[in-house]
């Protein structure tokens, strides 16, 4: 057996030590915040939640810590005595010091070259944050440990006098051709649409103190992207998505997209989509879209998911569905109380309409924004989006069909280079069973100053 190969053998208890800390730091990293809410069914869902339920104990999150720490402390101990064996009684002249150090470097650049191309791949698209997949942590030691150890037999050659440069040459040959197939494959390090989009002006009627008044926002509209069906870029895409479509108000291709990164398993489209049914208007597509993240052979629903999928039921209209739901979120050790929940006062008011008429300029778009609390920012979030639509001729508008609530007006405006100010509006709108009608005063839109 040769020296190199001997150096190979030493090398293997330390890099899959190395390894073995490095995926138990991942795994306790990419664990759900809770898993009380609505996560994906998969079959690793044991794993996780053995994991999530150890962590919530103190001396158990100390023992991880210190298990970690001696794995990693006792890897590079082992190490550092291979180093120091190889290095002892050795004579190092100027070239090499120049020369072997020159390959350590190479070899710090390709252990790093070998980490990014790994986790650009496994995170955002073998296992992207949420996916809850039990081979993660598995593929993680494997993937780990060959890399380390590449890099523990590489620093060996470096630090002894056999020949180093067939052994780096093979490694970022390795990493050239991973490389390749990462961005041939998955899109990986593919340049971003930098395409300039438009620009709009968003102006909010709020309320201050019992005082109306108004916020503007110059904001950019990104342009529209293809959508991967895979790949790294599918998960930016799709956040992309969500956001152009809360900026062009549009609650029907906002509600379409967040379908869709429900379908991928993104955990903010799960979350933006239920928050935003809890505010659309009662309808059967609201309805159908809720019943969709209620699908418990797609996700596993915790108590805090089952009481949110309760109040949107309770919005919606759906008495019976929020019932149900609402005594599944009581069930458990960490169950919430029915009676904290107000299930009251949902479905669509008769007629449920607000309408009004505008003056002066005409924007692109109205917009109409749910309030869930008077306390609650004013913002332009997919979240909020109740409904929109545009000014007839005459510059009158209308959205029907909402349920009791507090409302706000915002309005899309092309750029201009003057600011602009809306008069005659009146403060936040308000529904209830005893006023399910608003006729709002006419509100005028007029430009004024040059915007400085």
């Amino acid at each position: 057996m040769t020296k190199t190969e001997t150096d190979a053998r030493r090398c293997v208890l330390p890099a899959l030590g190395a390894a073995a800390a490095l995926s138990a730091m991942l795994l306790a990293s990419r664990l759900p915040v809770t898993l009380d809410f609505i996560l994906p069914r998969r079959a690793g869902w044991l794993l996780f939640a053995l994991a999530r339920e150890a962590f919530r104990h103190p001396w158990f999150r100390r023992g991880f810590v210190g298990l970690v720490s001696v794995l990693f402390v006792g890897s590079l101990a082992r190490f550092g005595a291979l180093i120091g064996a190889a290095i002892r009684g050795r004579q190092w002249t100027l070239a090499d010091f120049l020369t072997r150090g020159l390959a350590l470097a190479l070899v710090v650049l390709l252990l790093r070259w070998s980490f990014s191309i790994w986790f650009e791949v496994s995170q955002k698209v073998w296992f992207p944050f949420g996916s809850m997949n039990a081979l993660e942590p598995f593929a993680n030691l494997l993937f780990g440990s060959l890399i380390v150890f590449g890099a523990m037999t590489a620093t060996l050659a470096c630090v002894s006098p056999r020949p180093v440069l067939r052994i780096l040459l093979a490694w970022g040959g390795a990493n050239a051709f991973a490389a390749l197939l990462a961005f041939s494959l998955y899109g990986a390090w593919a340049p971003v649409d930098a395409s300039a989009g438009s620009r709009r002006l968003f102006v909010v009627l709020v309320e201050e103190e019992g005082r109306p008044g108004q916020a503007a926002y110059d904001l950019p509209v990104s342009p529209e992207r293809r959508l991967p069906k895979s790949g790294v870029k599918r998960l930016e895409s799709l956040r992309a998505l969500y956001e152009r479509q809360a900026k062009l108000m549009d609650p029907a291709g906002l509600r379409s997209a967040l379908m869709l990164g429900v379908k991928y398993n993104d955990d903010l489209a799960r979350s933006l989509l239920l928050e935003h049914l809890s505010a659309a208007p009662p309808s059967p597509g609201a309805l159908g879209a809720l019943g969709a993240l209620a699908d418990e052979t797609a996700h596993r629903i915790g108590a805090v998911g089952a009481s949110r999928i309760a109040l949107a039921y309770a919005h919606l209209g759906d008495a019976a569905q929020a019932a149900v739901w609402a005594k599944r979120a009581a069930e458990g050790p960490s169950g919430i109380p029915s009676g904290l929940l107000d299930l009251s006062g949902g479905g669509a008011l008769k007629p449920g309409r607000i309408t009004g008429r505008l003056q002066g300029l005409k924007p692109l778009k109205i917009a109409l924004y749910r309030k869930t609390d008077p306390a609650a920012p004013y913002l332009l979030d997919a979240a909020g989006l109740v409904a929109s639509t545009e000014p007839d001729a005459k510059g009158r508008f209308s959205f029907t069909g909402l349920a009791a609530g507090r409302y706000y007006l915002a309005f899309a405006f092309e750029v201009p280079d003057r600011e602009l100010r809306v008069l005659g509006h009146r403060g936040d709108l308000t529904l209830s069973a005893r006023k399910a009608f608003l006729d709002l005063p006419p509100l005028t839109i007029k430009l004024i100053s040059p915007r400085p």
